[in-house]
């Protein structure tokens, strides 16, 4: 761990067998530990989620199920597989504090590619790993936890996002 200053950390989490071990952390286990720290909110950006994230959605769950504010914006959400968007789903018409934002901009050219994770807005984890088997298990992928005042900034992104023109939130019906 380096510290750029005494209230802000940083940490490095990869994947991939040429970066693993030396006592860097994975990315799937920096997000395990993020969720076990959330006390009240998370903050997700993605571009791809697949079946491999299977692990991630049950760590989700159980944050939900404890009560966690859950905002997830993920990249064309339409496009994202149905077993995927069935559980995003069912997630959303079981725990009321969970939100699907849907990123969709009319130019095809135009994607949101980050991949963020926020937890209580003073702990990030910005990387290149998407949700899939490949992002978090295969690829060689580096993301860096972020703790402090960057990471709040990374949370009023989010935000702003949020809000933006292209965003439109995932309407579910109730069972």
């Amino acid at each position: 761990m380096s510290s750029s200053s005494s209230s802000e950390t940083l940490a490095i989490a990869v994947t991939g067998t040429a970066w693993m071990g030396g006592g860097v952390g994975s990315v799937q286990s920096a997000i395990e530990e993020l969720f076990d720290r959330a006390d009240c909110e998370i903050q997700i950006a993605v571009y791809e989620m697949t079946a491999g994230a299977t692990k991630f959605l049950n760590r989700l769950r159980v944050c939900l199920a404890g009560g966690i504010r859950v905002t997830m914006i993920i990249n064309r959400y339409t496009d994202k597989p149905l077993p995927i968007r069935n559980r995003l789903e069912f997630f959303a018409k079981r725990y009321p504090h969970f939100e699907i934002l849907n990123f969709q901009p009319e130019n095809k050219m135009e994607d949101l590619h980050a991949k963020i994770i926020i937890i209580d807005r003073n702990k990030a984890l910005v990387g290149s790993a998407n949700l899939t088997w490949k992002g978090l298990v295969g690829n060689h992928e580096l993301a860096v936890m972020v703790y402090g005042p960057t990471a709040s900034k990374i949370s009023e992104l989010f935000d702003k996002l949020s809000q933006d023109h292209r965003i439109t939130r995932v309407i579910v019906g109730t069972e």
